[in-house]
């Protein structure tokens, strides 16, 4: 091998006066500093930025506060797909790269879609709704101006919040 270089490291070395033959020092070639898997490597790496991340919130909570920071900010249910429709149900499957959207008809014990993130549920006299916001939660007000845009004063129940997967 006249040279390598790893990707994934960044580094590489190569062989610039290639001597065959040549007399080298067996030093050169010994390692006693720690061996680790690239398994063990990253969860150093981990265990050491999380170690860090602890001691940055910590000042930040002495310095700053401890106290809990939320806002609410606005959520564009708007969908950009919709790959599931039903034209004889009117159910339908909507999403946006941060929220998901659905609606099928009332049933007798509810639907519950089977997603990975947080979401909520609720039916009104006809359907049965779901909705969700990737890496975000809605709080109540939120949940219920979302209806409110969805079908206008229609009675809502059944309501809950479904734990993500």
């Amino acid at each position: 091998m006249l040279g390598f270089h790893s990707e994934a490291a960044g580094r590489g070395a190569r062989f610039v006066d290639l001597v065959v033959g040549a007399d080298v020092n067996d030093a050169l070639f010994r390692w006693d500093g720690p061996v680790y898997t690239p398994q063990q490597y990253q969860q150093m790496l981990h265990d050491q930025r999380a170690a860090v991340q602890r001691e940055e919130a910590g000042w930040f909570a002495d310095t700053v506060t401890s106290a809990p920071l939320t806002a609410r900010v606005p959520v564009d249910f708007t969908p950009e797909s919709v790959p599931f429709r039903d034209p004889d149900t009117g159910a339908f499957d909507a999403h946006s790269r941060r929220t998901l959207l659905s609606r099928r008809p009332r049933t007798v014990e509810g639907w519950t879609p089977r997603w990975g993130p947080l979401h909520y549920v609720w039916s009104t006299p006809h359907w049965d709704w779901a909705a969700a916001v990737i890496d975000a939660d809605l709080d109540d007000d939120a949940v219920a101006q979302l209806q409110q845009q969805l079908h206008p004063g229609e009675p809502v129940d059944r309501q809950r919040r479904v734990p993500g997967r």
